[in-house]
């Protein structure tokens, strides 16, 4: 099947395909009997002469540098001058050089110029649509490739960020000689390989997620004392709902790593999950010690990914509600 396509694909048998049957439908076009003869073959070969220099004109000439270029006057103008002409090169072939031609046949240029006319403009209308299109299906493609990078490139920022969080939890239960080091090691196994090979896909189960979120929360509750808080909620039916994978890692990450700070004061870190008409994701935390670095960019890279992924992915169904207080970092996500 892909080298057929790859076959399809080819310019010159395009093109050839589109001569052959032009052939063929002005040869039946100007056929005097009901089947299609030699002489129809022969007929309709002339008159594509001009047919084709007024095709290729346009094609190589008109569209690429007026057209495409926006030159929309100068185009328009230059039509006329090449219709001119394609009824200049038909005339010239049938009242010049096919006498020329040593030939048992009697053939004369078509007389009623209006049909003519007519019908070199259908050509003219018909391949510039079909240029157009094409230019278009191709801009469509290298906009869906560039979307795709991008997208790319924006989960490739969420795994160095949270396996950076995640090593180091491990690092400092190893140097405590914690009996939890291994199952944490599970559980980062678990999340790398969701990250790895089941986000391949644009929208993912919103069971799946869950489950991930789950166990990342998990992750984190290993290194938290007794005095912090963490609670998630889930409300509603997962069953046939997807979203966008790894869209709510972020939120949730930043959460922990901005209210788990190990101040006096207990920390806490809610999210809350509801699944009906809308997709409702809350995620609320204590503000935590923000340091220099931090002043005036709370969220940092996490907060700017979900939003470029959300403008990409759900434009137009979705809202980002983003609050701060003194005390509290409030982030609520709609999905329509």
């Amino acid at each position: 099947m892909k080298g057929i396509r790859t076959i399809l694909g080819k310019k010159w048998i395009q093109h050839g395909a589109f001569w052959v049957l032009s052939i063929y439908a002005i040869g039946s076009y100007f056929s005097i009997a009901s089947l299609f003869k030699f002489i129809d073959f022969f007929y309709s070969l002339l008159f594509h002469v001009p047919l084709v220099f007024l095709v290729y004109v346009n094609l190589r000439l008109l569209i690429p540098r007026f057209l495409e270029r926006e030159k929309y006057l100068l185009y328009f103008a230059s039509i006329p001058l090449l219709l001119l002409a394609s009824y200049g090169i038909h005339e010239l072939t049938f009242e010049v050089l096919f006498p020329l031609m040593d030939s048992d046949y009697y053939m004369v240029s078509f007389t009623e110029w209006q049909i003519l006319i007519f019908i070199f403009i259908i050509y003219l209308v018909l391949t510039t649509l079909i240029k157009l299109s094409k230019s278009w299906y191709k801009l469509q493609e290298v906009e869906k490739e560039n979307l795709s990078l991008e997208l790319n490139s924006l989960k490739t920022q969420i795994n160095p960020h949270f396996l950076f969080n995640s090593l180091n939890s491990i690092y400092s239960q190893a140097l405590g000689k914690s009996e939890q080091t291994a199952e944490t090691v599970l559980e980062l196994s678990n999340l790398l390989r969701y990250m790895l090979y089941e986000v391949s896909e644009e929208k993912v189960p919103l069971s799946k997620e869950v489950e991930m979120l789950e166990n990342y929360i998990e992750l984190q509750k290993l290194r938290l004392d007794d005095h912090s808080r963490v609670d998630f909620s889930v409300k509603g039916e997962l069953a046939s709902a997807k979203v966008a994978p790894l869209l709510f890692f972020p939120l949730v990450e930043n959460a922990f790593k901005h209210g788990m700070k190990g101040e006096t004061q207990a920390g806490f870190v809610q999210i809350e999950l509801s699944v009906g008409a809308q997709i409702i994701f809350e995620v609320r935390n204590n503000l935590g010690t923000v340091d220099d670095m931090e002043k005036g960019r709370y969220g940092g890279i996490g907060l700017e990914n979900v939003q470029r992924r959300l403008e990409l992915i759900y434009p137009g169904t979705h809202e980002l509600k983003v609050e701060k207080s003194a005390q509290e970092f409030f982030v609520k996500l709609i999905l329509s």
